[in-house]
């Protein structure tokens, strides 16, 4: 279906959000980048591991509180901005905010969105992609680089009416803005040995076990 839909469009012309939603593949991750559809190369482990480790306690913390739903990268964003729209790595919508969670998507703005970087995306992320999620009224979101602290950026707005601002972990922590209670350890995602900590201690430490 894909295929033949792309064969009707003539060079230069632009795919809508509508018929991407039409079209979009259901056994791959694609996203329409100002009206060309984009299928990213197969991840590999350490982009894996770091978006199953984050989904996993975010979504057990979200769930243990009742306060939002969490979905994972094959879920598509109708966000409002023309020629976009797109499969982020995780996103969090609050509980007050769940209507905008449809059976085909989600159809606004999430509360939170966390890309992890790598090779193949980290340009588009950091950039054109960053700049869309803004636009469309994001409050925090998170761009996380497996390979260091240093390469990751974080994002929130200080006031509901106020522009996403670049934040920084304070004496190895990052409280999120709009997941109430969470936060982040630069130790849970850069160590020396490479290695992600045990969700359950996670867990634990989040107050959830």
């Amino acid at each position: 279906m894909l295929e033949a839909r792309l064969r009707t469009i003539a060079p230069g012309d632009r795919m809508t959000v509508e018929e991407f939603f039409e079209v979009a593949p259901e056994d791959r991750k694609a996203e329409l980048i100002d009206g060309v559809i984009v299928i990213p190369s197969l991840a590999h482990d350490p982009h894996e591991n770091v978006q199953g480790f984050i989904f996993s306690v975010l979504r057990i913390y979200a769930n243990s509180r009742d306060i939002g739903i969490v979905r994972g990268s094959r879920t598509a964003l109708k966000l409002g901005i023309e020629y976009h729209a797109y499969e982020p790595d995780i996103l969090f919508v609050s509980r007050e905010r769940s209507d905008i969670v449809k059976e085909e998507g989600v159809f606004g703005a999430p509360d939170l969105v966390i890309e992890i970087l790598s090779r193949g995306t980290k340009t588009l992320d950091r950039g054109l992609k960053r700049w869309v999620y803004a636009a469309a009224g994001v409050a925090e979101l998170w761009l996380i680089d497996p390979d260091g602290e240093k390469r990751s950026r974080f994002y929130q707005r200080p006031s509901a009416t106020a522009e996403l601002v670049e934040v920084k972990f304070v004496e190895g922590v990052l409280h999120s803005t709009t997941v109430p209670g969470f936060f982040l350890r630069v130790e849970w995602f850069w160590t020396p040995s490479g290695e992600l900590p045990n969700e359950l201690d996670v867990l634990r430490a989040l107050g959830v076990i």
